[in-house]
């Protein structure tokens, strides 16, 4: 057999390719060392044989991908009826398959965790994937596909099927209140006013929370309360968020809840 190459060839191959690689503790998932700015910048090839020089672990920032984490081969099956079939596709050693593909420019896609229910998490930008040579108590990462290629090489992913989609019942409420409310009526025409759009993995949280803030000033300066500045929160999300938090889910609720709270505790 072709002896497998250690792991500072690999991460030496992946930055040829574009790709930033990562060293993580032996045995593990955990990164070795702070990653956060190799996100968006190449490490140079000194400090690759710097980090590479013991025995590790390997893990690729995913950066312009969409990884699929399928946990299960229906699962596997499952993204790849969605999205097509993909050169960048390894073995877990929990029996697990990852499909990588390419983000399509001018898509927001965030790192989620069983999306709709099912046994599949996304990685794109901001997170890591182990690739081979690693390997933990439970066996070693084996590629299935082509090894790793470019991410440019790779097709473009399809996650329109990963949506849920939101119902517009925020925005109805909102606009039932608004016939009783002047307060809310103008509220909302304010709001019809805002040009930027809070979309995700292209800094929504803060467009979103500072939206608040000034929905929260515009309130209290027309001698409004905590109840009209939320309602009116909830008609922004629901016409400038993309994708709105989901506010029949109860993290995604929570998370609407926190951004609006930190709005009316800084709101001045």
């Amino acid at each position: 057999m072709e002896k497998l190459a250690d792991n500072l060839a690999v991460a030496l191959d992946a930055r040829e390719k574009g790709i930033v690689a990562i060293p993580c503790r032996p045995g593990t998932k955990i990164p070795l060392l702070k990653w956060k700015e190799w996100q968006e910048a190449m490490p140079p090839v000194e400090l690759l044989r710097e980090w590479f020089r013991g025995a590790c672990n390997i893990a690729i920032v995913t950066t312009g991908m969409v990884l699929y984490d399928a946990e299960t081969q229906e699962a596997a099956e499952l993204v790849r009826e969605k999205c097509g079939e993909t050169s960048h596709m390894l073995k877990t050693p929990g029996g697990g398959v990852h499909l990588g593909y390419r983000l399509r420019k001018g898509v927001p896609v965030t790192n989620k965790v069983k999306v709709k229910g099912l046994d599949i998490d996304i990685r794109t930008n901001g997170g890591l994937e182990m690739i081979p040579n690693s390997v933990t108590e439970k066996g070693r990462y084996e590629w299935l596909g082509q090894g790793l290629r470019q991410i440019s090489e790779l097709p473009v992913a399809k996650v329109g099927w990963t949506r849920t989609r939101v119902k517009r019942h925020v925005q109805t409420a909102v606009e039932e209140h608004c016939e009783g409310s002047f307060l809310l009526y103008r509220g909302r025409k304010y709001i019809d006013t805002f040009d930027r759009r809070a979309v995700s993995g292209q800094g929504g949280h803060t467009t979103a929370f500072t939206a608040f803030l000034k929905i929260v000033r515009f309130v209290r300066r027309l001698g409004g309360g905590e109840h009209e500045a939320w309602q009116l929160a909830l008609y922004y999300n629901a016409t400038k968020c993309d994708p709105p938090w989901d506010v029949n889910v109860p993290a995604e609720e929570r998370s609407l809840q926190h951004k609006f709270e930190d709005a009316l505790r800084l709101a001045n």
